[in-house]
């Protein structure tokens, strides 16, 4: 049977989060009654109940959360944003974040199994890949050799080339208008991709975004991919903009853990490629549903 503390660390965060912050107004109630005109022995009554349920409240939330959710939680209530507490740069994934390309790209990995002869996982199963850099979307769920490992990378990049047309990737609601009012504020925007560097800076060119996105580092750009650091790092050392003044926005893990391991602010989207629960469980600092919503957690 499970123990009371292993059911409620199996709660959310959110749940943890509200069930600790619920015992702020009871600790502020147990000293506030003092100065009502009551007996001595009726504030020692009231006193004890209210701080007894502030302590119930924090104990309970805190078991939820467990270590890591009470450092993220400490973190988002202390967290600082560079100068006048403002965000400066905002680094964005693009699959699953600004183009919707699920479609696509599963197509082009399917389609890539099946010419070179080779077991397939489902559409789903390569679909919780995407983020990854290209040779470890086949290699994170399936067996395979070095020389099928080059087989399926080569192949996927030529079938793309073919499937990739014209308005095959759209971009997702509000993300055009959003990226048109951020860049307007002075906020400097740029893209991180695990998609090659040629291909990325086609599909900004394709879709319109080239005035509004000032800088794109694709996978061949770095020695290490996500989720390692290297991207954000090169990004901020471009534009001379330091860690805390600087945001990741992604839709997957790999993503927030890129921008955590580089010590910057992240920022998850719930609509692409991963669950709200995988970006939470990563670290993310906030969890957003719809693009536009981006403009009101960055507070600008």
């Amino acid at each position: 049977m499970m123990s009371i503390k292993t059911k409620l660390q199996g709660l959310s965060f959110r749940t943890g989060a509200i069930i600790l912050l619920v015992c702020v107004p009871f600790y502020i109630l147990s000293f506030a009654q003092m100065l009502l005109p009551l007996s001595t022995s009726t504030k020692t009554v009231l006193w004890a109940v209210f701080f007894g349920i502030a302590k119930l409240f924090q104990y309970g939330g805190t078991a939820i959360l467990g270590v890591e959710g009470y450092k993220r939680l400490k973190r988002r209530l202390t967290r600082r944003r560079g100068k006048g507490g403002r965000i400066e740069l905002v680094i964005f994934d693009f699959d699953g974040t600004l183009g919707d390309s699920q479609k696509l790209i599963t197509d082009t990995m399917l389609a890539t199994v099946n010419e070179l002869g080779l077991p397939s996982p489902t559409r789903e199963q390569f679909a919780t890949t995407i983020g990854l850099p290209l040779r470890e979307c086949f290699t994170s769920i399936m067996t395979l050799t070095e020389a099928e490992a080059d087989a399926c990378e080569n192949t996927y990049r030529r079938i793309f080339d073919e499937k990739n047309v014209k308005g095959a990737v759209t971009l997702f609601s509000g993300v055009k208008d959003t990226l048109k009012r951020l860049h307007a504020k002075g906020i400097q925007l740029s893209i991180a991709s695990s998609r090659c560097h040629r291909t990325l800076a086609s599909l900004v060119s394709d879709l319109s975004l080239g005035s509004y996105i000032q800088y794109v580092i694709g996978s061949d750009d770095v020695q290490q991919h996500k989720p390692e650091a290297e991207s954000v790092l090169v990004t901020l050392e471009h534009f001379g903009v330091r860690p805390e003044a600087a945001v990741v926005v992604g839709d997957t893990e790999f993503d927030i853990l890129m921008g955590r391991n580089a010590g910057v602010h992240t920022i998850g989207v719930s609509y692409g490629n991963g669950s709200r629960e995988s970006l939470e469980k990563a670290g993310a600092e906030q969890v957003i549903d719809h693009f536009e919503d981006l403009e009101k957690v960055l507070m600008v």
